[in-house]
């Protein structure tokens, strides 16, 4: 073996210990931000952008973090460069963030149209359709986030069980209770464990257990009341 060739393979050596190292860091990084450690998770991501500032994937992780962290010109920064290093069908990921950044300084009008943008780059997914209906409910619109719901549940992709879920609130809202009883159900036939589903059910099941035994307290009475004068 030539000196030439130790050279070389020392090298490699040497390069596939740092990639090691990489995919470690990465990995603790991920397994920070899984445990929804949101400062150790920001701290980890500022580390391997020092030395990675173009990684697309770390920078959208870092805006969400910094969003969590009320550090909304810094998630602008974030997500600033993301757009710019990341292809243009991850985009939605940045729209995404850019509507969860908007949500969070209150403009819920300029987060809908973010999160349909996102929409309109992946658009069988129903993430980002449930993320505009949740803005519209927040500013109000209910009959406008019933309408983003609707679509969600229609998607092939996504969290579709929260859709559901949603979509039963977005009508509980509207006393729409018959209906809101069986959004629930699709929800818990997709996720059995489902707790919130689960309890939003119950209080609708309530509601409607109350209005039934009001109606034959009614009628019962109603019917008592015209006796006396049957035997009249």
């Amino acid at each position: 073996m030539t000196n030439g060739e130790c050279r070389r393979n020392g090298g490699e050596t040497n390069g596939q210990n740092a990639l090691a190292m990489l995919d470690e860091f990465l990995s603790a990084l991920e397994k920070a931000d899984a445990e929804d450690y949101i400062g150790f998770t920001r701290h980890l991501c500022e580390l391997y952008l020092r030395d990675h500032p173009d990684h697309g994937p770390t920078l959208l992780r870092y805006a969400s973090q910094l969003i969590s962290l009320s550090q909304y010109s810094a998630a602008r920064e974030a997500l600033d460069r993301a757009e710019a290093v990341l292809p243009q069908k991850r985009l939605n990921w940045v729209f995404l963030r850019r509507g969860w950044l908007l949500k969070a300084e209150g403009d819920f009008t300029g987060a809908e149209a973010m999160f349909l943008r996102a929409h309109e780059l992946d658009p069988v997914d129903a993430t980002h359709l449930i993320y505009a209906g949740m803005a519209a409910f927040d500013r109000g619109d209910i009959d406008r986030a019933i309408v983003f719901a609707r679509r969600a549940v229609a998607c092939s992709e996504g969290c579709i069980d929260e859709a559901w879920f949603n979509l039963g609130g977005y009508l509980l809202s509207k006393k729409e209770f018959h209906e809101a009883m069986e959004c629930y159900r699709r929800a818990l036939a997709i996720d059995p464990d489902y707790k919130l589903a689960k309890e939003r059910l119950a209080d609708v099941q309530k509601i409607l257990e109350h209005q039934r035994d009001y109606i034959m307290r009614e009628i019962s009475a109603e019917l008592h009341a015209q006796k006396p004068e049957e035997s009249r």
